[in-house]
């Protein structure tokens, strides 16, 4: 690896990866998905219709299944999942 890589490697991970506010951001983006996925667990009915009656009975199975539907909701649509759900928009993600 030659200098100027190293260099941008470490100014990529200081002021981008580990950055605090992206640190922070990850760790909120993460209770978010968090929460989705332990209110799916609990009431399946609160997934669209499509989901939900297909969603197996027995675990791993159920909670892949909820894992996936998470996975594939883009950010905007889990924020608004989590406000739909919880009443509220989970705070610092407003502007996502």
């Amino acid at each position: 690896m030659t200098s100027r890589e190293r260099r941008l490697k470490t100014f990529m991970y200081d002021r981008l990866y580990f950055h605090p506010e992206q640190i922070a951001a990850a760790e909120r983006a993460r209770d978010v998905v968090a929460r989705l996925f332990a209110a799916y667990s609990q009431d399946a009915k609160l997934m669209p219709s499509d989901w939900h009656q297909r969603l197996p009975e027995h675990e791993p199975q159920r909670s892949r299944m909820i894992a996936d539907f998470i996975a594939g909701m883009s950010d905007r649509f889990a924020m608004q999942a989590c406000a739909a759900i919880y009443g509220t928009h989970p705070a610092g993600l407003i502007n996502v």
